[in-house]
């Protein structure tokens, strides 16, 4: 095997592989071999038809099986020589293959960069000051009172007011006609949460249980259907319930309800040590921030375009995934491009980020061993309320591998490293 290797950029190279003639003749011979015995050509038994009549008729058929199987293999093999650290899946091109001649390619490739670390130790840093205060532990103690609030059903003569929950049944007409996807019947609703278009839950203030309500408004100018946006509609409501919220008195009974926990006073104490934990990694985490952004401002490279595309794609999903269920960014009129203008910049030094941590590991020879790895998947586990193994299935088959999962935990290490080597003030 020939490899000669071209530099486009320092993260970008084109190598050009050459596969032996030999080899590429015996694995021509094999593949004309097991296609003479699949075959039926007239007037041949099975495995006795000329070789030059198969290659009349399924050369080119056999010549692309062929190059199948070879191309991926001495592509692996001229990165193994050369060692090159490819980060995403090569451009194969300018495939020649001649008879009795070398099989020829080109494989255009990203890399890991040359990176030529700098100053990793005794950085230093400032720890924010944050601390735990008892008005923090109160809101933290109402917040959980209102997740443990009920509703109650107001007397029949109560009035809807502002934060009223009510349940209505409607239907919405438009010049006359009935507005397509504007009727719901038993639709629950708090008056005031702008869950409804702007004039339509002001109307319902001041009535009562059982009233039929005339509602009249416009549809929003950003309505979905642009042919009906801005244009006056009308609502025919029936109102079905009216109820309000009913806190839970703050006392022990209170505290027993929502915990192990036999007084207020050791459910505070429980909410304190945990905004405690969490102002810690808050600290932890701005810590490792700070020190990230020294390193990657102290150092310069070509950072390959592949992975920060890799990382803009991932942050738009997580985006996705955070909006209503079968709802895209389109449908959200959010606009990806933009999305992706937005935050390049910041993707971009993330990437650089994990490339700086990866050097690191590298010089420092940091590895994750089968325990950390173990560990690492029973935390997650636990986090995402998964078992071990359903959590490395979901891995597998998003991944294909563990190694994503286990280059993160490495750079998690490289992290923890430089941290331990730091100045922190």
């Amino acid at each position: 095997m020939k490899v000669a290797v071209e530099e486009i950029s320092s993260v970008k190279k084109s190598l050009t592989i050459e596969v032996p003639e030999e080899i590429v003749a015996k694995e021509l011979s094999s593949a004309y071999t097991d296609l003479n015995q699949r075959v039926r050509i007239p007037g041949f038994r099975p495995g006795k038809a000329p070789r030059a009549m198969l290659e009349q008729r399924y050369a080119a058929t056999v010549e692309e099986d062929v190059i199948r199987r070879l191309v991926p293999d001495y592509y692996r093999r001229a990165i193994q020589e050369t060692g090159l650290r490819p980060v995403d899946l090569p451009t194969i091109e300018k495939i020649e293959m001649k008879k009795n001649a070398p099989l020829s390619f080109t494989a255009r490739v990203e890399i890991t960069p040359p990176i030529s670390l700098g100053a990793t130790t005794g950085l230093k840093v400032a720890r924010p000051k944050m601390e735990v205060t008892n008005l923090e532990v109160d809101k933290t103690l109402e917040s959980l009172q209102e997740q443990h609030a009920q509703l109650t059903a107001c007397p029949e003569d109560h009035r809807i007011a502002e934060k009223d929950f009510v349940v209505i049944d409607f239907q919405g007409t438009m010049d006359g006609r009935p507005l397509e996807g504007g009727s719901r019947q038993n639709q629950p609703l708090q008056i005031g949460s702008h869950t409804m278009i702007p004039g339509f839950e002001e109307q319902l203030i001041n009535h009562l249980r059982g009233d039929r309500v005339k509602v009249q408004t416009s549809l929003p100018k950003d309505y979905p259907k642009a042919e009906l946006a801005g244009r006056p509609v009308e609502f025919e409501v029936t109102i079905r319930e009216v109820k309000q919220k009913s806190l839970p008195a703050l006392d022990d009974e209170f505290a027993k309800d929502v915990g192990p926990f036999t007084s207020l006073d050791e459910l505070k104490v429980k909410l304190r040590e945990d905004l405690t934990a969490r102002v810690k990694r808050e600290q932890e985490h701005a810590v490792k921030t700070g020190l990230l952004k020294q390193l990657t401002e102290a150092h310069a490279f070509e950072v390959p375009a592949s992975l920060v595309e890799q990382e803009l794609r991932e942050a738009l999903a997580r985006l996705e995934q955070r909006l209503p269920k079968g709802v895209t960014l389109e449908q959200a009129k959010i606009d990806p491009l933009a999305v992706r203008k937005e935050i390049e910049p910041s993707a971009r030094e993330k990437v650089k980020g994990r490339l700086i941590l990866a050097a690191i590991a590298d010089q420092e020879t940091l590895t994750v061993a089968q325990e950390d790895l173990d560990s690492a998947l029973a935390r997650t586990a636990q986090e995402l309320k998964l078992s071990p193994e359903d959590l490395r299935r979901l891995i597998l088959s998003q991944d294909g591998s563990l190694d994503v999962f286990r280059a993160r935990l490495l750079e998690d290490k490289a992290m923890d490293w430089v941290v331990s080597k730091a100045i922190i003030e």
